[in-house]
């Protein structure tokens, strides 16, 4: 007796366009795994520095200590640089960057003059 599919070749011709059909799909979902995960790590990739960079730009504070401005009459013979000296705290580098920030906060150039009478701002840190 011989075999039904002996000789049959459009049988095989369609197992084996099934089988490559197969295969094609098995690819393709490989694919879609390997776009998805590169675009899971270039997510991740893109939050991670935003945060690093947001945070880089943040100054570090000491617990407690937030910073305060007041307000401060002008004397005959005082200075920017006087007051700085006057205000002067360890949160500040020196007395010239204090100075900078105050001539920074009050609009006011390197030869500007300040009136007596008149009030300035002048930043400090609260404990």
């Amino acid at each position: 007796m011989k075999s039904a599919y002996y000789g049959n070749y459009s049988y095989m011709t369609r197992v084996e366009e099934s089988r490559s059909r197969r295969l094609a799909r098995v690819r393709q979902v490989k694919r879609q795994k390997l776009f998805l995960i590169i675009g899971l790590l270039i997510t991740i990739l893109l939050c991670l520095f935003f945060s690093i960079k947001a945070f880089a730009g943040t100054k570090e504070r000491t617990s407690g200590q937030d910073k305060q401005f007041t307000s401060v009459m002008i004397y005959c013979g005082d200075s920017v640089e006087s007051l700085a000296s006057d205000y002067y705290d360890v949160h500040y580098s020196s007395e010239d960057s204090l100075a900078k920030e105050i001539r920074s906060i009050n609009h006011l150039g390197s030869d500007d003059r300040l009136i007596p009478g008149n009030y300035i701002i002048i930043p400090y840190y609260r404990q």
